[in-house]
């Protein structure tokens, strides 16, 4: 029994895997992720800008801190970004093509 559930596991993850790379090879992926991870991003690169041009130090700490948040190695970026990206572009393609 338990190694029929370990197969299934493991299937199922294949399963996922098989169609996160179907949906990453479409060319639409590739702009809707570099969108997403610019915004989800964007804390880190806006809070650097301002410490740039305006010298505000408060800026420059909230801008490493969100950089250690993101680039620690517990924290799921990339694998967020996919998974946003592919429920935005499911969304998109799930609206009617015209509201009349």
């Amino acid at each position: 029994m338990l190694k029929s559930l370990w197969k299934k596991v493991i299937f199922e993850v294949k399963r996922f895997f098989r169609y996160i790379w179907r949906e990453c090879k479409d060319w639409r992926t590739i702009p809707i992720l570099l969108v997403v991870m610019t915004i989800v991003y964007s804390p880190v690169w806006l809070c650097y800008l301002l410490y740039v041009l305006f010298g505000l130090n408060w800026c420059l700490a909230v801008a490493t801190a969100c950089l250690a948040f993101w680039a620690g190695p517990f924290t799921p970026f990339f694998p967020l970004c996919i998974a946003i990206t592919c429920g935005i572009k499911r969304l998109i393609f799930k609206m009617p093509k015209s509201m009349d």
